[in-house]
């Protein structure tokens, strides 16, 4: 976890148990967003080439690592990304957000995304994967009587599992997949719309349902890295 999102979170903890923010946080943390939130809302929304450049100049600072020809879309919502490395040639599509929530969630060049995807315990998506409007998810709760692990609800009333998940190289998972904590989705499997994937599941095997099991295989790509 970086240094500021440790601060975050103590602040965060701090107002759910006092209802106040610490004031040298709050300063701190008012001031940067008088300067930055105005230009980051306009580079967010703006449409174009020009919007594109100037996410990729934006973010390629605000970013752990971002690879020359990322395309970012506007809207597309990037929390804490100091924990986010986009390696090149990689689509961040509408409807795309990713909450790194202090980990690492590490994207391979040439995918495409546009779910949802919480880091917490680290995501790590191999080359050329296709995410459509999927949710990758490392953190899970709610085991031995604690609270459902709502952003309102104090740490120790809450218990996480958090567990890294892993996408392999031309993997697909389509839209509103789920894939749960700890879970590896092989190299080249394809996951199906609305499947809720609890298991690791094999290289170039398709799964679907709820939960998703073997339904299929595909046939391995035949062509060489560039």
């Amino acid at each position: 976890m970086t240094r500021s999102a440790e601060r975050e979170a103590r602040a965060r903890e701090q107002f759910l148990r006092t209802g106040r923010v610490p004031l040298g946080y709050g300063l701190a943390e008012g001031a940067r967003s008088l300067v930055r939130d105005p230009w980051k809302l306009v580079v967010d929304q703006l449409p174009g080439p020009l919007g594109f450049r100037l996410r990729q100049l934006w973010y390629g600072r605000a970013c752990r690592s971002l690879g020359k020809g990322v395309l970012i879309d506007p809207g597309v919502r990037l929390l804490q990304p100091a924990g986010l490395a986009v390696d090149e040639f990689s689509y961040l599509g509408g409807g795309c957000e990713i909450h790194t929530g202090g980990g690492v969630v590490a994207v391979g060049k040439r995918c495409h995304l546009t779910g949802w995807i919480l880091g917490h315990a680290g995501v790590e998506i191999g080359d050329y994967v296709g995410c459509a409007g999927s949710l990758l998810s490392v953190t899970e709760s709610h085991e031995g009587g604690y609270r459902m692990a709502g952003p309102m609800i104090p740490e120790e009333q809450r218990q996480l599992r958090r567990g890294k998940v892993t996408v392999c190289r031309d993997a697909f998972l389509a839209r509103g997949s789920m894939v749960l904590p700890g879970v590896t989705v092989g190299e080249g499997a394809v996951v199906a719309p609305f499947s809720l994937v609890v298991h690791d599941v094999p290289p170039w095997t398709v799964v679907s349902g709820v939960p998703a099991v073997r339904t299929g295989t595909r046939e391995p790509v035949v062509f060489p890295d560039p």
